[in-house]
Parts: structure tokens; sequence; C-alpha cells
């Protein structure tokens, strides 16, 4: 005999799920202009975002802002501790959570998978992978395996001028701090031959 109430159907909307998303790769691949892409898209859809970026990034405007390098621009939060920003009403009433020059955070790691996991967010985080040295950006590769999704975008190199593939950011001036703000004139985007000469 079958009854009934062998199946319990629950039509209520069930609460968002968290996600992680990575947009990485060298200096001028897009990555700015694959965030300000989906920011967007989702925008058109009046979908709930917040979208921070790190406040030292001024390379093209006014600290508040993610820019291209074609000038590009839209408006973010910048703030100095990602950590910081869950206490934003801004932050509590988005869906997705939008993080810019990620690189940059010490904080990175710890506060995405908060946002993901506790607080169910979709986080979609921008940055660079690795260092002018081919080092990597750490709390950025430790969130690879935490990530549904990460696409590494490349350049097309600055040397070559013939369209190969550009994975490296090559540091052009002679400083050797690690986080120097700036692109043109300081980086180009390089490949593994032109890196290394």
């Amino acid at each position: 005999m079958f009854s009934s109430n062998t199946h319990n159907y629950n039509t209520q909307p069930q609460p968002q799920s968290g996600r992680i998303e990575l947009i990485i790769g060298c200096m001028y691949s897009g990555k700015t202009s694959e965030i300000i892409r989906r920011i967007q898209m989702y925008q058109t859809l009046n979908i709930p975002i917040s979208i921070y970026t790190h406040l030292s990034d001024t390379r093209y405007a006014e600290s508040g802002n993610i820019c291209t390098h074609n000038r590009n621009t839209i408006q973010a939060i910048p703030v100095s501790k990602l950590q910081n920003i869950r206490n934003l009403e801004d932050y509590k009433k988005s869906k997705i959570v939008f993080i810019e020059e990620a690189q940059f955070f010490a904080d990175l790691y710890e506060t995405v998978l908060e946002c993901a996991n506790s607080d169910n967010k979709i986080v979609i985080i921008c940055g660079l992978d690795g260092d002018f040295q081919m080092k990597p950006f750490e709390q950025i590769v430790r969130l690879i395996p935490c990530a549904e999704s990460v696409v590494k975008l490349n350049a097309l190199c600055k040397k070559c001028g013939d369209g190969t593939a550009a994975s490296f950011s090559k540091r052009i001036v002679s400083s050797q701090e690690r986080e120097l703000v700036g692109s043109d004139g300081i980086y180009e985007a390089v490949c593994r031959r032109h890196y290394y000469e």
C-alpha cells in the first residue's frame, strides 16, 4: 500500500549556496575587463551586488574605481582589509561580491571562505596569480582548490608582437619591491622566452 505522504516536496525557495570564482592571469590579460563584463551582466538582471577593490590601487583613477587599461571604469568600494566588508550594509544586501586586485589583500583566503561558506555569497575574485618573479600570490593560489571556477587569462607578448600568448608579468624598472602599483612603463606582459631574456 502506498501512502500519499511518502514524498514531502518543499515548495519554499532554498537559500542561495555560496560559490567562489577566480579570474587570474598576468598583467594586461583582460582580468579587469572580464570582471567589469560580469558586473554589468548581473546589473542588467538587477541582482544585488557589491564591488570592492584595494585602497592602494590608484593606477588610472581615484581610489574607489575599478579601471581597465583602456580607462573603462566602474565604481567600487576601496578597502584595505577585506574582513571589514562583512560589516558593511552594501555587503549584507548583496548576493554577489566582486573583489578586484585581490592579490593585495593579506586576509583574502579566510575572508572569501567566510563569505562563501558562512554568508552564502557568490564571490568573484580578480587578481594576479604570480608576481614579477613568477612567485605565486599565496592568498589567491590557496583559493584554487576551494573554487568552483578558475579562469586563467593570457595577454599577448609585448616583445614577440605576433600574437604569441603571454602568461607572465615582467617588471621593466629596477625596483625589487614585491608590490609596486602601476602598469604602463613598469610592467610588460611576456611569453616564457622573453621573460628569461
